[in-house]
């Protein structure tokens, strides 16, 4: 527990939680453009959580040595995890419902003013699918129901790598 402790000190787990969240950019990018299925808004929320995981992991990593930026990228990480599960198991429970086919969500995101991601990249972050459309699925389960396993592993690694950090990971 000790060596999990003291990743945030390391340049290796920083750069495998970017790899790893950039992958899942390009890979909702290869849905949206090789398999031409459009994302809704609650797909674009998902994919604006992964962007921060991906920021939060070069703020922690290239500010390692600094416990200021060291936090403030396992706090940037684990609070865009917490953010990705919960839209993504929204998502993931609008498409189940038994009322699926009325499931409506918004036409365009709701980023703050400050930061319009839908204006600025509209070939990332535009919607132009429905939140109830189940256009792809695999082992049974769609998109949303596989993000919300992907964001709970985010957030559950974060927390304990934070936790073990705060507790026994000082330098």
């Amino acid at each position: 527990m000790t060596s999990i402790a003291r990743w945030p000190l390391q340049q290796l787990p920083w750069t495998l939680l970017f790899l790893g969240s950039t992958l899942l950019f390009i890979g909702a990018l290869y849905f949206q453009y090789a398999m031409d299925l459009e994302p809704c808004v609650k797909c674009v929320y998902q994919r604006a959580a992964v962007a921060a995981i991906a920021v939060a992991a070069v703020i922690g990593g290239l500010g390692r040595n600094y416990w200021v930026t060291r936090w403030l990228g396992l706090l940037g990480w684990a609070y865009a995890s917490f953010q990705g599960l919960l839209v993504a198991y929204d998502h993931w429970d609008l498409q189940t419902s038994k009322n699926a086919f009325f499931a409506v969500c918004e036409n365009q995101p709701n980023f703050p003013a400050w930061l319009p991601l839908h204006e600025w990249l509209p070939g990332f972050f535009g919607a132009t699918g429905l939140c109830g459309d189940i256009d792809w699925d695999f082992l049974g389960m769609g998109m949303p129901g596989w993000m919300t396993f992907i964001f709970a592993g985010f957030f559950i690694v974060a927390v304990l790598v934070s936790l073990l950090h705060l507790f026994r990971g000082r330098p």
